[in-house]
């Protein structure tokens, strides 16, 4: 079996992000993004067990969004619909970010800046860790967003999942490319180890 390189992230300085796992969503990605949702939520697990920075992202939109109103799609993703609530398994807790988002950018119109500023992460010295659907486009754009703005970026690749079977190889494909791989990093969720320098300041100092 690979012996494969273990990642130290400390826990201060590290936020895990999940994008879009969400009912409707996770329906229609199919019984194959169940062993993700387990994949996120154990990771998830171990954020929470370190007090860790978590951002949960979620995609919703009104009745007068031109994706219906203009482009001609089905209605989808309405806020306040049961579709667009989390799935069980990765539901938020009271107190943990929520950054609503009306496209595939979870940038643009939303409070991502603000909520990472509150979180005290900043780009060129702090680690994004990306998880969620889909690889090729909301997944695609969230990591693209970080890596714009000179974050340190990790992509779990058994953390993410694609609806079609092209779409999974295509973004890992563009991660690990020159254009990208100076600050996004491919790797899976067993690679990762935590730290905590606050913890052991904390120890050190018998508080």
């Amino acid at each position: 079996m690979e012996e494969r390189t273990k990642i130290e992230l400390d826990s201060d300085s590290t936020a895990l992000v999940i994008v879009d796992m969400q009912v409707e969503g996770c329906e229609r990605h199919g019984p194959g993004v169940k062993p993700v949702i387990g994949n996120i939520r154990r990771l998830l697990d171990r954020f929470r067990s370190l007090n860790g920075k978590i951002i949960h992202v979620q995609s919703v939109r009104t009745k007068d969004h031109p994706e219906f109103t203009v482009f001609g799609r089905p209605y989808g993703l309405l806020i306040g619909s049961p579709g667009a609530d989390f799935v069980e398994e990765l539901k938020p807790l009271p107190g943990e970010n929520v950054v609503q988002k009306t496209s595939h950018d979870c940038f643009y119109k939303t409070t991502m800046e603000t909520v990472l500023q509150k979180l005290d992460l900043q780009s060129c010295r702090d680690k994004i860790v990306v998880t969620g659907i889909g690889s090729s486009n909301c997944v695609y754009h969230a990591v693209i967003g970080f890596h714009i703005r000179n974050y340190y970026t990790l992509v779990l690749e058994d953390c993410i999942h694609g609806v079609h079977p092209q779409s999974q190889p295509f973004a890992l494909h563009q991660f690990r490319s020159n254009a990208y791989n100076f600050n996004v990093t491919v790797a899976r969720s067993e690679d990762l180890t935590f730290t905590s320098h606050r913890v052991a300041r904390q120890r050190a100092s018998g508080t």
